[in-house]
């Protein structure tokens, strides 16, 4: 038993140099992709680094993973303790982004992973999301129209109460419902003619980036 336990403990500490090994080869590949990614979605000056440092050896190898963060490029930081909710909802896009291409996932879904963004950095975002349906199976959950209009198809979720009973149910919009839904995520539930005529731009501008894509 001894010498089975001591010929187990090498194959382990083999195991984990080998890990180690190849955790430090893409550190720096993987910082700076994902760093490039943020930076496209209005982070110009933003800085990304993968710190790895020895630790107690585990099942997850003898490897302490620790994620560096800085918006204007000084002072990086623990992530968690600096980036602010847009941030890391862009960090988050960026490193999902890569695993579509190689992690060899048939599908991905996000729950709103646009949270805390906005305007043109919406529409960057959706455009990175909508670049991943190049690689695998893409379901977006929005409330950002900029997001929802880049999809090839749009669903709506609804919820009613049908005999003391809360029902949801999910439908597929036809071109025209989906452009007075946008125009309804524009502007509310009051449909102006701007808001439509602004859905009708957004849903043509996505239908050229679908188009260039392919």
């Amino acid at each position: 038993l001894k010498r089975a336990l001591a010929k187990s403990d090498r194959e382990l500490a083999q195991a984990a140099r080998a890990l180690s090994a190849a955790r430090h080869e893409a550190a720096g590949k993987l910082s700076d992709a994902i760093r490039d990614s943020v930076r496209s979605m209005e982070l110009p000056s933003a800085e990304f680094r993968i710190v790895l440092t020895p630790s107690a050896r585990n099942q997850e190898g003898a490897d302490a993973v620790q994620y560096e963060f800085s918006s204007t490029g000084k002072n990086l930081t623990d992530v968690s303790k600096c980036a602010s909710g847009g941030e890391m909802s862009r960090i988050m896009l960026a490193l999902k982004s890569i695993m579509a291409r190689y992690a060899n996932m048939p599908a991905m879904i996000f729950d709103e992973i646009d949270t805390g963004v906005s305007g043109s950095v919406a529409d960057k975002m959706g455009s990175v999301i909508c670049s991943m349906g190049r690689f695998m199976q893409v379901f977006a959950i929005t409330h950002l129209p900029q997001v929802a209009a880049k999809g090839s198809a749009h669903y709506a979720v609804t919820k009613t109460v049908k005999d003391g009973r809360t029902v949801s149910e999910i439908k597929r919009l036809s071109d025209d419902q989906r452009v007075l839904e946008i125009a309804r995520m524009l502007s509310g539930a009051v449909l102006s003619d701007a808001a439509v005529a602004n859905a009708k731009a957004l849903l043509s501008d996505s239908q050229s980036l679908s188009n260039v894509m392919e």
